[in-house]
């Protein structure tokens, strides 16, 4: 009796949507929103009424769809009751204050929430029963009917409970930390470098995010962050609303909403502006893990300085060899503005919390080593130095200096000059290998001298690099040889040649019986002095020099630091180090997309096999088919001919 008139069902759902227009649509129009509140209101309780008057008036066969329709009615009535508590006039009619606005958030959170399980877990049964009872059936099957509707409603709850449990699964994995990101584009993942920072920490990294309640940058942000906390249990975040948490704003001094802000105590600060739209910050998020590095080592430390001696043809002063004395020059025609040379480098270092600068005869070089030097480096010299320059050199690494010496074959640079200071010699000519080494573009014997080695020791200084399986990447590298120990110095071979390699005395691209010989190289070397505790001068065990030497300097071309990662990692940790933090020492996470470069036979070739290749593939796959069928259409009369 009545189930099939639906009219009752649709005044109810007239009531909800009612109800939902007054408060998130027409919200705050006077009268309009009252209106239509009071008026959904009035009808979900008529509906629900009228709903138990026939469940009562009902005979016996049809009380059990009736059943099916007042419990959903009634959750619908519950829902909505439950709904006011999440409402300003709700709180106001129930007389609660609180004092803080977060714990009124949540507190309105919890009736959203539950309102709306219990809303779903209501309403779609009853239009499912609704459904099965349009469809009717025949007089006197009334227990066929509420089988139907029983089941059919049933399902819609079984329905409805499968969509929650997957709302709950995400809010399960929220609150662990845990997530799969399947898409194209990733954020960064904390690489071993900065988790190392935070563990050395004296205290935790507290992490403060201006955002919204809901945002897409945001929530990566909490990626990378729930890792970091969870990988060094030092992490401390903090989710702030920049126009709610005036407070929290004060404290972070931010000055508006998109900002992650990173903090050590109480005083040191610094922030990493992202915005609030994941299509502007997607390029920001593939590196945020170098972002977050350079942040965490301006809290940590103070930033140092790092010399590049110039004036002998360096590779940061090639120009050296046509105009001594003139200093490195910048490229006027870069197209993105006049730049040093070894940009990449520079902008490394400089990601590190280094500032980095040129160093030659007129800036003192002949006198001393500035003061505020971290390290020096001297990459690739073609020619000797000035006697006075060794002297401040030497004076330098007597002090306690460290050093990154990165030799090229075929030049006029010797080692003669630290003897004293290092117990090895170099040798000149290019260490090959016949198969393992990079091709070109164009094959010749010369590409022997694009050497690639996976040969490395368990030294801090290649701790990382040790770990990949691209290996280290060097263009025509010399080799040490060792000489007499000197006392109270360590050296240690840490990147040696592939076996069967051997050094290219004549030239000529090729190995030579008579005077060459096969076997494993040096290609560079880690030197150390420990000086004893208590030593004049020497306030601990690690006050002595420290010194890198590397047979080939190209490795710090920007060519090869730009497209090959291990050749990075081998710069982050001989500078880690040199400036004796190899606590540091480890990879930067990054999800930025590498650059493919090629050359410009390369690009002819890809225009070619475009503009061409493709139209006559085509073309060729089309007459094939043809061919096919028209082969196809003179065999058939054959067949039947026999």
């Amino acid at each position: 009796m009545g189930v099939k008139r639906p009219w009752l069902t649709w005044v109810l759902v007239a009531g909800l949507i009612a109800v939902f227009a007054g408060v998130r649509i027409f919200g705050g129009v006077p009268v309009l929103d009252t209106v239509l509140v009071v008026a959904g209101v009035a009808a979900v309780g008529a509906a629900k009424a009228l709903r138990a008057i026939s469940w009562r008036a009902a005979p016996k066969d049809a009380r059990g769809m009736e059943t099916v329709f007042l419990l959903g009615y009634a959750g619908c009535g519950l829902a909505l009751i439950g709904f006011a508590p999440a409402t300003e006039f709700g709180v106001n009619l129930l007389g609660l204050e609180f004092e803080a606005t977060r714990p009124e958030l949540r507190f309105k959170r919890f009736f959203l929430v539950s309102s709306s399980i219990l809303l779903i877990c209501s309403l779609l049964p009853v239009l499912a029963a609704q459904w099965a009872v349009s469809k009717g059936g025949s007089a006197g099957a009334a227990r066929v009917d509420t089988l139907r509707v029983r089941r059919t409603a049933g399902g819609a709850l079984s329905a409805s409970l499968l969509a929650l449990s997957l709302i709950f699964i995400g809010y399960i994995t929220t609150e662990f930390n845990r997530t799969a990101n399947f898409s194209y584009f990733k954020t960064a993942t904390p690489g071993e470098s900065t988790r190392q920072i935070v563990l050395n920490m004296d205290g935790p990294l507290r992490a403060a995010l201006f955002y919204p309640e809901v945002n897409e940058v945001k929530d990566e942000l909490l990626v990378y962050l729930n890792e970091l906390a969870r990988s060094t249990g030092k992490v401390v975040i903090e989710q702030y609303d920049r126009f709610v948490d005036l407070d929290a704003a004060r404290e972070w001094q931010a000055g508006g909403q998109g900002s992650l802000y990173l903090g050590r105590g109480a005083d040191a600060k610094e922030s990493i502006y992202l915005g609030m739209d994941i299509d502007e910050a997607r390029g920001t998020l593939r590196i945020l893990d170098s972002q977050i590095h350079e942040k965490l080592l301006l809290l940590n430390r103070e930033r140092r300085v790092v010399y590049l001696t110039t004036g002998h043809g360096e590779m940061n002063d090639p120009l050296a060899l046509d105009d001594p004395g003139a200093g490195p020059k910048t490229d006027p025609g870069d197209f993105f503005g006049p730049q040093l040379p070894l940009q990449e480098l520079r902008t490394g270092l400089e990601v590190l919390n280094y500032s980095v600068f040129d160093i030659g005869i007129v800036d003192g070089l002949g006198e001393a080593i500035p003061d505020d030097a971290a390290m020096l480096m001297i990459l690739g010299p073609q020619r000797p130095f000035h006697e006075a320059e060794l002297d401040a050199v030497r004076r330098y690494l007597d002090g306690g200096g460290s050093l990154l010496l990165a030799l090229e074959a075929g030049s006029e640079f010797t080692l003669d000059g630290l003897s004293d200071h290092l117990p090895f010699d170099f040798e000149p000519a290019m260490t090959l290998h016949d198969e393992r080494h990079l091709r070109s573009q164009n094959p010749s014997p010369a590409d022997r001298r694009l050497v690639v080695t996976h040969r490395f020791t368990t030294h801090p200084a290649v701790r990382t690099i040790g770990r990949q399986t691209s290996g280290v990447h060097l263009v025509g590298p010399g080799s040490f040889r060792w000489r007499d120990d000197i006392s109270g110095v360590t050296t240690e071979a840490i990147i040696e040649s592939s076996l069967d390699s051997y050094a290219d005395r004549n030239g000529n691209f090729a190995f030579d019986e008579e005077t060459e010989e096969r076997g494993s190289y040096v290609l560079g070397v880690a030197v150390e002095l420990q000086e004893p505790a208590g030593a004049a001068g020497a306030e601990d065990e690690e006050s002595g020099m420290r010194v890198l030497a590397l047979g080939d300097a190209e490795i710090f071309s920007d060519q090869l630091l730009r497209v090959w990662t291990p050749n990075q990692y081998l710069v982050m940790d001989a500078v880690r180090w040199l400036d004796q933090e190899e606590a540091f020492v480890g990879d930067i996470g990054s999800e930025e997309d590498v650059p493919v470069l090629h050359t410009r036979e390369e690009n002819l070739m890809w225009f070619y096999a475009i503009i061409f290749g493709a139209p006559a593939v085509l073309l060729a796959l089309g007459l094939g088919m043809i061919y096919a069928r028209r082969q196809q259409g003179v065999a058939e009369p054959k067949a039947r001919g026999s």
